[in-house]
């Protein structure tokens, strides 16, 4: 478990999470209001936006096509990005949270991940984030 979580505010922006991402090579983290965990958000959840927004015209084969309808829709584009940076963690986070016990085993944590297909459990003891446990932390633990 790691005890120094990265997380964020409902009100943080979808680039202050995308740019911390990046920077500290994670793809997901808890959301937190008034100490509690209200969500989590991912990479996954951001990208599902992004799908959402941008079909397939982005994945046009013919590279003319492609040219020609970006210059078409530069205009439109540009919206889109505004939309998006008014976006908040709020708008895209998952709000069930799986979470877990610190007294919890690695067997605990693994079938829950299994089960619920989480990438990550906050750790929670008396309401509070005091953690949080990844598949990568598993498999470092089976390695020691």
């Amino acid at each position: 478990m790691k005890k120094k979580v990265i997380y964020f505010s409902p009100n943080d922006s979808i680039f202050k999470v995308a740019k911390i991402f990046s920077q500290k090579n994670i793809s997901g983290a808890p959301v937190v209001e008034n100490g509690k965990v209200v969500g989590v958000i991912s990479e996954t959840d951001i990208i599902k936006f992004i799908r959402m927004k941008f079909p397939s015209s982005i994945a046009t084969p013919q590279l003319s096509l492609l040219i020609l309808n970006f210059l078409k829709n530069t205009f439109g584009f540009r919206e889109e990005v505004k939309k998006v940076s008014k976006l908040r963690v709020k708008d895209l986070m998952s709000k069930k949270v799986v979470s877990i016990s610190p007294k919890a085993s690695i067997l605990e944590a693994a079938e829950k991940m299994e089960k619920f297909d989480v990438q990550r459990l906050p750790v929670i003891e008396k309401g509070k984030l005091v953690g949080i446990i990844s598949r990568a932390d598993l498999v470092k633990t089976l390695i020691k």
